[in-house]
């Protein structure tokens, strides 16, 4: 019995076998039900020839009697049923990214009740109108992180209102929709090749090392030209290697260099004036600082600028005494002192 519930539980947990058993479950249903649907959800042969409506036309369009209380639980119950796999794909594909709940929810729920809505109004073109001129004045709005998301509700709408016309159509729209995106992600398709991402790589590299004069420059070129374009995983990832690498070649430093730790604070200064807050706050350092090392100056979009140091704080500095002794000696100079 344990290994039967065992075995359960891992098929259950496995998202495509799960929507694969579930799809099966559904077919199976909606071949013993057919009969149903067929009676619940009659052919429309003559409104396909219907291209232009006369005001006679227009009169005998419209029923006279409203929709039955079962077609309307079919297509509802159907557009819930096909939805339910759209949502398992979805939190399946953006497992790495992360969703968002709300969007989940909406590929449920938007099914169902444009399904109902569907029952409602393809009977009637009067309260199909009416209903254009509601939705008029309602405003949605939404914001979709991905656009493949865009797609996910697209096909959410797309089931509902092939539920509240014809059921098996939902199924194969859900059905087809999954495979397409499950072939894709599994595939991983439209990825640039690895072999052309390094490619990339070694023309930025080989064209920050052009104009690496010196190590000053070289750091910098490497930072606007190659860190400036990763993630953040990408760049733990290379600190990581770099700080092994030096760890390697530390029998080339001298023995006082390799027994340094490292800085413990980042000091900014944002300015418009880099060079003069430098020759003003550089002065204060030995009383405030057990140890600094000028790190660079960043160029920002605004034509502001940013000084970076190192620093180790004395024994007696806190860091309020830092930002009041470095204002008061660049005064208006300093727009922004951070400490990091």
């Amino acid at each position: 019995m344990a290994r039967s519930r065992t075995l359960v539980d891992i098929l259950w947990r496995n998202t495509l076998v799960r929507v694969a058993i579930y799809y099966a479950v559904l077919a199976a249903i909606l071949y013993w039900f057919r009969d149903t649907i067929a009676e619940a959800f009659p052919a429309l042969e003559e409104s396909a020839k219907t291209t232009v409506l006369t005001k006679k036309a227009a009169k005998e369009f419209i029923p006279t009697e409203g929709p039955s209380a079962a077609s309307t639980a079919i297509a509802m119950v159907s557009g819930l049923a096909f939805a339910l796999p759209v949502s398992w794909i979805y939190t399946l594909t953006r497992r790495k990214k992360g969703w968002k709940q709300g969007i989940v929810q909406s590929l449920v729920i938007l099914p169902l009740i444009i399904a109902g809505i569907v029952v409602v109004l393809k009977g009637s073109l009067s309260l199909a109108f009416g209903l254009a001129a509601v939705v008029a004045a309602v405003r949605f709005r939404s914001t979709l992180d991905d656009t493949k998301d865009a797609s996910y509700m697209l096909v959410a709408i797309g089931v509902g209102l092939a539920a509240g016309v014809n059921p098996q159509i939902a199924a194969v729209l859900s059905f087809v929709f999954n495979v397409v995106v499950v072939a894709l992600w599994y595939t991983d398709f439209g990825r640039t090749p690895s072999a052309l991402e390094g490619k990339m790589a070694e023309r930025q590299l080989e064209k920050a090392l052009e104009h690496a004069s010196r190590t000053g420059t070289f750091v910098a070129k490497m930072d606007d030209e190659i860190f400036k374009g990763m993630s953040p995983e990408q760049l733990e990832a290379i600190s990581d290697r770099a700080w092994r690498r030096r760890k390697r070649q530390s029998k080339d430093l001298d023995e006082e260099e390799r027994e340094k730790p490292d800085y413990a604070m980042l000091l900014r200064l944002r300015t418009a004036a880099p060079e003069e807050v430098r020759k003003l706050v550089e002065p204060h350092f030995p009383d405030l600082f057990a140890r600094w090392h000028f790190g660079d100056i960043v160029h920002e979009d605004d034509g502001m600028h940013v000084v970076e140091y190192s620093v180790d704080f004395a024994d007696t500095v806190t860091p309020g005494v830092v930002s009041d002794t470095l204002r008061g000696a660049a005064g208006p100079n300093i727009v922004r002192l951070e400490l990091r």
